[in-house]
């Protein structure tokens, strides 16, 4: 099966289309039965030429997230030389919180225009093109089992899990230090995640009573560091680094959260827990949808300040039998999710679909 990822994140903002596109079609080109090839959205939606050397014969063409303008007609235009078309997104633009810097696009249908903050409305609004988006395509796929049964109604939606490029983790050199870190790193979408989970107060109270905790927060969204009520030899901030480099900072984590909060984190991957399972990191997370497959592999908590704090300073106190524990079940689960051990599972998911086009029901 010949394979194309279309990708939407820009450099500055990689991170979706590495797990989406990059991490799978690294894998399947790795396993040698299949081929899988990156093309760019605006390569995609202009039909430029390159755009038309890969996608001419390919045979599944897997679109990610902006099923808007341009793009709907590129869909089109490849839907009709016998292509199958899947869209893959995996966020509730629906249910954006206003703390999301995504939320005036997605939400309220403006986006800002040059440099001088001119506001300009988008006609007809963007959750309206992507819905004529997903009835477009045959089909759909997302990280998340809340988002396939919200968008069911709009065309056929597949459940394909973040799979991990296992690489880039192993043999990561752990640099000597002093107390305990809690850590967390993740993109600007998350400020609801530790304000409503009554997270920041547990984090509070577990580094005034054990001095030697201090609390990373990973990431380029300063107001959640801002928000955290520590004294400032309690906290760090790192700031975004490129995706090579990350397993690097997160090696400096004793402990990971993974806190979440209201609707739109319902309907998140499992991406944060994943990583912690293949470094052997334990963590601790909010109950919810996302991480629920997992529980026996971690510890989820009512999103009170005293269940966070309970379980915080209990494994602060025994973190060297909460690693012990990380570094055997937990560790092997990670590993069976790598991209290259699941190859077969993606590649399943696309034949599913053109079975189901070759029937008649797509």
């Amino acid at each position: 099966m010949k394979i194309v990822y279309v990708y939407a994140d820009s450099p500055e903002e990689w991170n979706c289309s590495e797990w989406r596109c990059a991490v799978p079609a690294r894998a399947i080109n790795r396993a040698g039965r299949h081929t899988a090839t990156l093309l760019s959205l605006l390569e995609f939606a202009r039909l430029s030429p390159e755009a038309e050397k890969v996608c001419a014969p390919a045979e599944v063409i897997v679109v990610q997230r902006n099923l808007i303008g341009p793009v709907l007609a590129a869909i089109q235009h490849w839907k009709a030389r016998d292509k199958v078309i899947i869209a893959d997104f995996d966020d509730a633009y629906d249910l954006m919180p206003a703390s999301n810097p995504s939320y005036a696009y997605w939400v309220e249908g403006v986006k800002a225009m040059g440099t001088n903050g001119h506001m300009e409305r988008i006609d007809p609004p963007p959750l309206t093109q992507f819905k004529w988006g997903l009835r477009l395509v045959h089909a759909a796929t997302t990280p998340s089992k809340r988002l396939v049964g919200d968008w069911e109604a709009y065309t056929k939606m597949l459940y394909l899990p973040n799979y991990i490029d296992l690489e880039p983790y192993q043999n990561v050199a752990l640099e000597p230090r002093e107390g305990v870190v809690i850590g967390w790193g993740g993109s600007v979408s998350h400020l609801q995640s530790f304000t409503g989970s009554h997270v920041l107060q547990a984090l509070q109270r577990v580094c005034r009573v054990r001095p030697q905790v201090k609390v990373m927060i990973c990431g380029n969204d300063t107001r959640i560091f801002e928000q955290l009520p520590l004294p400032p030899a309690q906290k760090v901030l790192q700031p975004w680094v490129p995706h090579a480099a990350w397993p690097r900072v997160l090696s400096q984590f004793d402990i990971g959260l993974a806190p979440l909060d209201g609707a739109y984190d319902e309907r998140r991957s499992w991406i944060k827990v994943l990583e912690y399972l293949v470094m052997k990191i334990p963590w601790v997370a909010s109950e919810g949808p996302p991480y629920q497959d997992l529980r026996e592999y971690g510890w989820l908590v009512k999103n009170t300040a005293s269940a966070w704090e309970r379980v915080l300073l209990d494994m602060v106190d025994h973190l060297a039998d909460y690693k012990a524990e990380a570094a055997r079940e937990p560790y092997l689960f990670g590993l069976a999710q790598g991209a290259e051990e699941n190859v077969e599972r993606i590649v399943g998911v696309y034949e599913e679909v053109g079975r189901g086009i070759m029937n008649g029901e797509l």
